[in-house]
This record gives C-alpha cells, sequence and structure tokens, in this order.
C-alpha cells in the first residue's frame, strides 16, 4: 500500500495538500494536432502545474570546441566528447555536399539553433492556452550536460537566435493564443480557427471586443470577424481561469495557395502580445500534371485512392516481363517473396525507376529493412523526437520543385510529413534530397530522401509520410507527383542490357 503525500505545501503549513496535479508532458515534435490537444486540453479537475516540458535545439558543434579552445581547454574530456560529435559531422557534411546547400557550416548551425525558438512558442502557446493549468516550470534554461536543453542560452551562455523574444512573447501576462487546423489545407478545404486570452490578471473587469481576421498571401482580409469576451471582477468566485477560450469556428478557405495569417488583436482596453499564426493554403488546380502511365507494385489503399480520384493511368507491375522503361510506384504493402523482389530488381537495373514511398514495405521476417536492393542495406533509426530534436533539411531537387526547398525544412508547411524514422549507415546515395541530423544530445544523423542507382536504373528510398497524407495534405500530393515526374525524364530511353555480374548483384541484395 502506498500513501498519497499530496502535491504541495504552502508557506507557514506542516501538511502536504491534495490539491494539485504535478506533470511531466514532453511531447513528440514536431506537434502534432494531437500533441497541441494534449498541452492546451488537460481533463477538469485539479489545476495543474507543468513542472516539466520544453524543446531542445541543436548544439553548435563547432562553436562548442572553439569555445574550449578559447579558455584554454581544448583537450579536456568535454572538448573531446564534442570534438568527436564534430567530426561525425564533418563526415556527413562531405559526404552530403551540404554546403552547396547551406554555404557554411556555421550558417547550417545558426539556422538549426535558430529554429528552436518557433518550436518552443507554438508549446507554450498552447499551454498557455490550458485553462487548467495554473503554473509552469521550464525545460531548461541553458545547456548542460552535453546536450541543447537550453531554452534561451549555450553551455557558455551565448543567447540562442530568437529565444528570448519567444520567451518574453510566452510568458507576457496577457496573450492571444490562437490555433489554426489543419496547417495545410487544399483550396476549398476548412480550417477550424481558434483562439484563447490568457490573461494573467492584466485586465480590468469589463467587456473587451477582439478582432479576428485571416489575411492571404496578397495582404487582403479573407475571414473578418469581431468578438466580445468578458473579464469577470477578480474577487468573484468562482475565479475566472487564466485562460479563456471565446472563439472557435471551421472557416472555408477559397483563396490563392500561399501563407496565410490567422491574427487577432484587442479594439480597446488589451496590449496582448501573441495574435498571429500561419498555416497554408494550396490549390490542387495548379498541381503538376502527371502524364506517364505507373506501374503500381503492391496493394496500398491511399495509392489506389490517389490514382482513381486524379485520374492518373496506371496499371499492376508485371514484374515476368518488361517491354520498356517505367516507372513504379511501391506503397506499403507489396507482394513480399523472394521472385516479385527478383523481378523488381530486373525491372530496374534495365533503366525503370522505381519510387519506395515506404520503409516498412522492406521488413523481410525480423529485419526491417531485409527486402531493400541493397548489399549495405543499413538501418532504419526511429524513434520520435521529444525534447532533443533532429533538424531535417532538403536540397534543391525536383523532387521538391513547387515546394520550400535548400535549407531546413518548414515545420508549418511539413508538419504531418517529417517522419519519426531515417535511413542509417547507409553510403552516399547517387543524389540526396533530404537529410536529417541531431546535434541536439550526441550525434545522429541519416537520410529522409535519397536516389540509388542499380544497373540503367534507380531507385527512391523515402521516409516522409506520404502515403499516410495523401489526399489530406497537399504536400504528399504534391511529392508524390514531382517524384513521378522526375522518374518519368528516363521513360525515353531504350531498355538496357542487364549489368554484368547482376545475378551475383541480387544474391548480395538477399535475393
Amino acid at each position: 500500500m502506498t500513501r498519497d503525500f499530496g502535491a504541495l505545501c504552502n508557506p507557514g503549513q506542516t501538511d502536504w495538500e491534495d490539491t494539485l496535479r504535478d506533470e511531466h508532458r514532453y511531447q513528440r515534435i514536431p506537434h502534432l494536432p494531437a500533441q497541441i490537444n494534449d498541452l492546451r486540453d488537460f481533463q477538469p479537475g485539479k489545476p495543474v502545474f507543468l513542472s516539466e516540458y520544453g524543446v531542445g535545439s541543436a548544439v553548435d558543434l563547432p562553436r562548442q570546441v572553439l569555445h574550449y579552445e578559447q579558455i584554454g581547454l581544448g583537450q579536456s574530456e568535454d572538448a573531446d566528447l564534442y570534438r568527436g560529435f564534430y567530426n561525425s559531422f564533418l563526415a556527413d557534411w562531405k559526404k552530403w555536399n551540404m554546403a552547396e546547400t547551406f554555404g557554411t557550416q556555421e550558417n547550417y548551425f545558426r539556422l538549426c539553433v535558430a529554429k528552436m525558438a518557433g518550436l518552443r512558442l507554438t508549446g507554450m502557446n498552447a499551454i498557455r492556452a490550458n485553462p487548467v493549468c495554473v503554473g509552469y516550470s521550464l525545460s531548461g534554461t541553458y545547456d548542460h550536460g552535453s546536450c541543447g536543453e537550453g531554452a534561451t542560452g549555450t553551455e557558455f551562455r551565448d543567447l540562442k537566435p530568437g529565444a528570448t523574444d519567444a520567451m518574453f512573447d510566452s510568458f507576457y501576462p496577457l496573450r492571444l493564443c490562437l490555433f489554426p487546423e489543419p496547417y495545410h489545407v487544399y483550396r476549398g478545404g476548412k480550417v477550424q480557427l481558434k483562439a484563447v486570452v490568457a490573461n494573467e490578471n492584466a485586465l480590468l473587469p469589463g467587456e473587451y471586443p477582439i478582432h479576428l481576421q485571416v489575411i492571404d498571401p496578397d495582404h487582403r482580409t479573407v475571414f473578418d470577424k469581431t468578438v466580445k469576451v468578458t473579464i469577470q471582477d477578480p474577487q468573484a468566485r468562482p475565479e475566472q481561469p487564466m485562460a479563456i477560450p471565446f472563439f472557435t469556428e471551421d472557416v472555408v478557405m477559397d483563396g490563392p495557395s500561399g501563407q496565410y495569417q490567422f491574427a487577432a488583436a484587442f479594439v480597446r482596453g488589451g496590449a496582448a502580445a501573441g495574435g498571429t499564426a500561419d498555416f497554408y493554403v494550396t490549390d490542387a488546380a495548379e498541381m503538376p500534371g502527371v502524364e506517364t502511365e505507373i506501374a503500381i507494385w503492391g496493394d496500398d489503399p491511399a495509392v489506389a485512392k490517389w490514382v482513381a480520384q486524379r485520374g492518373v493511368k496506371s496499371h499492376p507491375l508485371a514484374v515476368d516481363r518488361q517491354s520498356g522503361r517505367e516507372v513504379i510506384v511501391v506503397g506499403r504493402t507489396p507482394a513480399a517473396d523472394t521472385g516479385q523482389w527478383r523481378g523488381l530488381a530486373e525491372h530496374i537495373a534495365r533503366g525503370t525507376t522505381a519510387i519506395f514511398l515506404a520503409p516498412q514495405v522492406f521488413q523481410k521476417g525480423d529485419n526491417p529493412v531485409g527486402w531493400a536492393p541493397l548489399k549495405n542495406k543499413g538501418r532504419l533509426h526511429g524513434g520520435a523526437d521529444w525534447f532533443y530534436v533532429h533538424d531535417p533539411w532538403t536540397t534543391k531537387h525536383p523532387i521538391f520543385d513547387g515546394l520550400p526547398s535548400g535549407g531546413l525544412m518548414d515545420y508549418v508547411f511539413y508538419r504531418s510529413l517529417i517522419s519519426d524514422v531515417r535511413w542509417a549507415d547507409l553510403e552516399a546515395p547517387a543524389e540526396l534530397v533530404a537529410a536529417s541530423i541531431n546535434t541536439s544530445f550526441t550525434y545522429d544523423s541519416g537520410i529522409l530522401i535519397g536516389v540509388y542507382k542499380l544497373g540503367a536504373g534507380r531507385f527512391v528510398l523515402n521516409t516522409l509520410g506520404i502515403c499516410e497524407r495523401l489526399g489530406e495534405d497537399p504536400a504528399a500530393e504534391r511529392l508524390l507527383r514531382n517524384m513521378i515526374r522526375y522518374a518519368a525524364t528516363e521513360t525515353n530511353k531504350p531498355l538496357a542490357d542487364l549489368p554484368s555480374g547482376f545475378e551475383e548483384q541480387r544474391k548480395e541484395f538477399g535475393y
């Protein structure tokens, strides 16, 4: 039998009181709607003190090593630890030719460290909008313990770009917390707009009009409404919560493609922080066409539904015959037997391009990558970021044509697609499209999208959540269309002969 001692003991008291819940709520990063709801919508009951939650940043490895050298500790144990991480980064920097995307290492790390401010603000926006949450202990203040945990500064007390502004905004006594969901919709789709006033005794009792707007990419107002919020006398009982939800409405977004802003401001009587939140709209009519007939291997309902709805010409792949170069789209559930994989490898080797939309397709018994057409199959390294974060990034590549690319991935635009798994310990692909690096805690890196050669053909490895989001997130559809169009650039060439030693190569694949 255990005894509940309660959660707090106030000054002057001798007994613990069971009047408060003390919770830790670290969340998957980037925060999806489920994580936002978990931070914002606690179950009613006892007030909650959120004693642990936060989002870390990358550690600027070269600067960290230089700091130790500057104070005469370049050979210390800590300096050697960071130097080891930095050497691992240098190997990836060279192998993946990252200078073409970021220019300098200093620029890369500056962007990674600065990214944290927006992630922190997203979580804090939800916490401040929680009527049940009455206190929050920040995790943490400065980096320590060889990690990027600090909310404002590094181990050497360098301020992290944008972090102090984010903390000022998120802890401001009067704040307008806004929530558009989803972050990316097709034109004509609905976005739920939700607004909450966070008020820590900043407002006098009374009625306050708040102006709500949605501004489109051309700075035109496409939604406009004023809503009144009543602040009661602080002496009244029961006490009014410090967070007051005052607006929720589903709004059709029938405007041009681009970035939209949900905005709110007091008309009078209140000078609030917050008050903005971005989301995206994409017009399906502007998607590039798919003119090439595709071969589909396996049975994936999401892919089949998309092909049918969009009128894309397709046919099931016949692995036992080949009359020309093709574009093969592989979903999550192929016919997984050795003969089928041998046939697929032959198609690729003679000049076809295969698009593997999901890594789970390679599951062979207990081996998650057993069917991958590679001698060195590497491994799928998974696990969601929850505090210490990866920094996913893309190159400028045809697969990202018409999409934000050539740098860190936009966590608003790509929020629902960023994967929890990466290909690790692989040789460098012929074309690196997207990768992810974690310097927030130790060092970890992996490939998100890569193009590999096999004979006269090639195949695309992908870990982004395209299949899972087809029909929901326009970015998923645009990526699939781009992959098909990219693969189709080789279909006008004649079939190639199988390369010398191909049978031995298939055996090395485990086929």
